[in-house]
């Protein structure tokens, strides 16, 4: 009996462990600041027809002093260039911020592929 059920596992091959090796690649980028929201102003605008021009004249003055040809109040008109400029600024720092992560990755990549390729044997 013994021999028998000793005799079976004597006969078979014990199973081959295969080992599989997993690489996580990963970029060390360090996280740059978002830039400074964008912080609109108010701008009002005003409509100017041939029929309310003296009416509009008198009220505009009344309230917001000098009357200029483009139907705005100069303060407004200020915090339209300031919008501008800021919106301009925001866009330029965005840009920064995607140029330097695009290098970032560039060279990751390019430093990984060194080093795939020297471990290839690939010069």
């Amino acid at each position: 009996m013994l021999l028998l059920t000793t005799g079976c596992s004597l006969l078979s091959k014990p199973e081959e462990v295969v080992i599989t090796r997993t690489v996580v690649e990963s970029y060390d980028i360090p996280i740059k600041v978002s830039p400074r929201p964008i912080n609109m102003t108010d701008v009002k605008w005003y409509t100017v027809t041939t029929d309310n021009i003296d009416e509009f004249e008198a009220n505009f003055e009344n309230s917001n002093g000098d009357l200029v040809f483009f139907a705005i109040s100069v303060p407004h008109y200020e915090n339209l260039s300031l919008n501008l400029a800021d919106i301009r600024r925001f866009i330029e720092q965005q840009k920064a911020i995607i140029v330097y992560y695009e290098d970032q990755i560039r060279e990751s990549q390019e430093s990984i592929n060194k080093s795939t390729n020297n471990e290839s044997g690939v010069n």
